[in-house]
């Protein structure tokens, strides 16, 4: 047999236990939900990339061929500079346009012409006298050095010819600008270049047209085309005939090509390389989405075969040539990180609320059993107390019957012991009364009839009758014989004998009990003190229960059904009032019954 803490040791692990089963349940699956969602997220973003990549490669291809077609119906027989300005207005975004010679030499983009001789020693003159404000003879000057002074640069390399001509005050036709442009564009540095994109909105078209031309190709980019189109794989494509409809094509090394045939031998169409896609994605031309950030890779790239792993990294590695490849990457990496860990909180929050929830419905559970089985162990105590209290009298009443009836009684002794019998017979209608009350009071079926009235002599009946049945215990008084309340004196007289056998139980030493009755506020207090042990503040409202008596040893040593003080709070409840106790441990106890007073 388990001792008494060691099962409400077990109660409470098995409560536990039954509270964190759902919640483990619900956090396994829950971690098992988010990491099929966590992987489901990474295969649905490389799936995008994947598809954005080749949409991309598809758009290049497309694009490429489209344009190569509209070149079949443009005119193209033109000299190389004219025909690049044809190319560019059809040319894909991102693809640079070509004019090849008969001896397939790159004629278009135009390499930077060098300077064929140094700028005249006039020329730093000129450009000292425009440098000075004030200075005569300068519009004069300004002519001069657009004549003669197309290669004057400053000590820190300065092309000052583009500067003069594109002065509002120089009067330089956008053609001639444009010619200079196409010979030394190649030439500019970076900042130069940009500060003289700027300044050509001034010039009318088509002018300013040929001028950004020759401003968007520099010698670099150039060199790397040269480079690009002497590999084997074009350079083999470029040495062969063209196709039956005189277009060469070709997807090799690290270009993509498609160029038609002209009459006099030349070449004429786009290339798609590295430099021309890096020029694309810094205009924003290859319209990946915002989404997603692309640039420029080099090297193979074979696509991943069937069943490939994720890859650790959310990218896509998108094929245009062999050796030309887009990497296409999400251009928020750790958006899967953030929603895995977004994720992750919501799991915490759902399984600390399932815990509560589960903790909660159990501990419920719980306390209706413990409630339960409380009650069921205080109705067994109750029966078991009310079967003592009732065969006491039961036995007495037998056994001196018994002597009467075999006339064992001597005759001097029968008085008395016909006293014993009716006393013992009222102790037991006292007790049967006192069930059938307390069982009227509970199911409400109780009658209660109030009539104005003393409640001092109610009262002092009911001391009367204590004294008569406890010759021994003294009681003392305290009534106020003038106050009158509606009461029902039978029950009133009721209330106050169970709380004097109360005292008797549990301070049998306590006597002089002391009873009073008092006006107290609007009100009637009925008070009953002894100087019992006391009872602890935990156990003050408890006893007021049916069947419950105060945890010590005391209580569980003394004979008593447990309905007594449950009684007085059902007849200070059917007289529309309350009863309570003020107790401290060793210094007795004082039940006070208050009771309405009357209206007048």
């Amino acid at each position: 047999m388990l001792t008494r803490r060691a099962s409400r040791i077990r109660e409470y692990a098995l409560f536990a236990l039954a509270a964190l089963a759902p919640a483990l349940a619900v956090g396994v699956l829950a971690l098992r939900a988010l990491s099929n969602e966590n992987a489901a997220a990474l295969r649905e973003t490389a799936a995008g990339l994947d598809a954005a990549g080749e949409r991309l490669s598809l758009r290049i291809h497309q694009a490429l061929t489209q344009s190569e077609k509209k070149l079949g119906a443009a005119q193209l027989d033109r000299p190389a500079p004219e025909l690049a300005r044809t190319l560019d207005a059809l040319r894909p975004p991102f693809a640079t346009a070509v004019v090849l010679g008969a001896d397939r030499a790159l004629l278009w983009p135009p390499p930077a012409r060098a300077a064929e001789h140094a700028a005249p020693v006039k020329c730093s003159a000129l450009a000292a006298t425009l440098a000075t404000p004030t200075a005569k003879g300068r519009d004069a000057a300004r002519r001069a050095l657009l004549a003669d002074c197309a290669e004057l640069r400053t000590p820190t390399g300065r092309w000052l010819w583009p500067v003069v001509a594109l002065d509002t005050r120089s009067g330089g036709d956008g053609s001639r600008i444009a010619d200079w442009l196409e010979g030394h564009a190649g030439l500019l540095s970076n900042a130069q270049r940009d500060a003289t994109r700027l300044a050509l909105r001034k010039l009318l078209e088509p002018a300013r047209h040929r001028a950004l031309l020759a401003l968007s190709h520099d010698s670099a980019a150039r060199a790397s085309l040269v480079d690009e189109l002497g590999a084997a794989g074009p350079a083999e494509a470029l040495a062969a005939a063209p196709d039956s409809a005189g277009v060469v094509t070709w997807h090799a090394g690290s270009t993509l090509g498609a160029l038609r045939a002209l009459g006099d031998g030349r070449l004429a169409g786009f290339v798609v390389d590295a430099a021309s896609l890096r020029r694309a994605l810094d205009q924003g031309a290859l319209g990946a989405g915002p989404d997603t950030h692309v640039r420029v890779l080099g090297g193979s790239a074979k696509p991943p075969p069937s069943g490939h792993a994720l890859p650790t990294r959310l990218s896509a590695r998108v094929p245009i040539a062999p050796e030309l490849t887009l990497g296409v990457a999400s251009a928020h990496p750790d958006a899967v990180a953030h929603y895995a860990a977004r994720s992750r909180l919501l799991l915490l929050a759902l399984a600390l609320g399932s815990t509560l929830l589960a903790f909660g419905v159990s501990a419920l559970l719980f306390a209706r059993l413990r409630a339960a089985r409380r009650s069921s162990e205080l109705r067994t105590d109750f029966v078991s107390a009310v079967s003592h209290e009732l065969r006491t009298p039961i036995a007495s009443v037998r056994m001196f019957a018994e002597l009467l009836e075999d006339d064992r009684v001597e005759p001097d002794e029968r008085r008395e012991v016909v006293d014993a019998i009716a006393r013992e017979s009222r102790r037991l209608g006292d007790t049967v009364e006192r069930l059938l009350g307390f069982s009227r009071m509970a199911a409400g079926r109780a009658v209660v009839e109030r009539q104005l009235d003393s409640v001092a002599a109610a009262v002092a009946a009911s001391i009367d009758r204590f004294e008569q049945r406890h010759p021994g215990l003294a009681v003392a008084r305290a009534l106020d014989r003038g106050i009158e309340a509606p009461i029902d004196a039978a029950q009133i007289g009721l209330a106050v004998d169970n709380l004097l056998e109360n005292a008797r139980k549990y301070a049998p030493d306590g006597a002089p009990y002391r009873v009073e009755v008092a006006r107290h506020g609007r009100g009637v207090a009925i008070r009953v003190g002894d100087r019992c042990p006391g009872i602890a503040p935990r156990d003050q409202k408890r006893i007021f229960r049916p069947f419950e008596r105060a945890d010590d040893r005391l209580s569980r040593a003394t004979e008593g059904s447990g309905i007594g003080l449950s009684l007085v709070r059902h007849v200070a409840g059917a007289h529309g009032g309350n009863a309570s106790v003020d107790s401290r441990p060793g210094k007795g106890a004082t039940f006070t019954l208050w009771i309405p007073g009357s209206e007048t």
